[in-house]
């Protein structure tokens, strides 16, 4: 069967980092949406069998990095590698920033948000992850980088 959500493509993509118990990943996303302005809330979906769902299901907090386009080739390294068995930092070569509720941030990205995890909902084979924002980093303005499929991208 076709997949009908490529239907609503290209979508942005973000980083989605977490941490627990000495173990973090960087997990791209592109089923990442507002949820609230009052208080201000994200959502991200995120599959059942994902490392980093394990990560912020223990820690109760993650973050949503905005990458900038000349970040591809990494986002493709973290999005065909699992954070069980690779050191996504390492293989990026991106700076690893500590946020302010210890999350690690991706110092490349334009944007980082923390959230502390609000609630999950159970969708199918994917949890959407509700988070709160407790806090914002804006580093600089830049393009953002959407998905069109697979590790196909465009730029507005």
């Amino acid at each position: 069967m076709e997949k009908l959500y490529r239907l609503l493509y290209p979508m942005k993509v973000v980083l989605i980092t977490a941490e627990h118990d000495g173990k973090e990943s960087i997990m791209p996303a592109a089923w990442c949406f507002p949820l609230s302005a009052d208080p201000p809330m994200f959502g991200v979906s995120v599959a059942k069998k994902r490392f980093t769902y394990s990560l912020v299901k223990g820690s109760g907090k993650f973050a949503i990095n905005v990458p900038t386009p000349e970040m591809k080739d990494g986002i493709v390294i973290c999005g065909t590698n699992s954070g069980r068995d690779t050191d996504k930092f390492a293989e990026t070569g991106w700076k690893k920033e500590e946020g302010k509720l210890g999350i690690p941030l991706v110092g490349e990205c334009s944007s980082s948000v923390e959230c502390v995890l609000d609630r999950e909902i159970e969708t199918g084979d994917h949890f959407i992850l509700v988070g709160k924002v407790e806090n914002v980093i804006k580093r600089k303005e830049a393009k953002g980088l959407y998905q069109v499929g697979g590790t196909e991208f465009t730029e507005l």
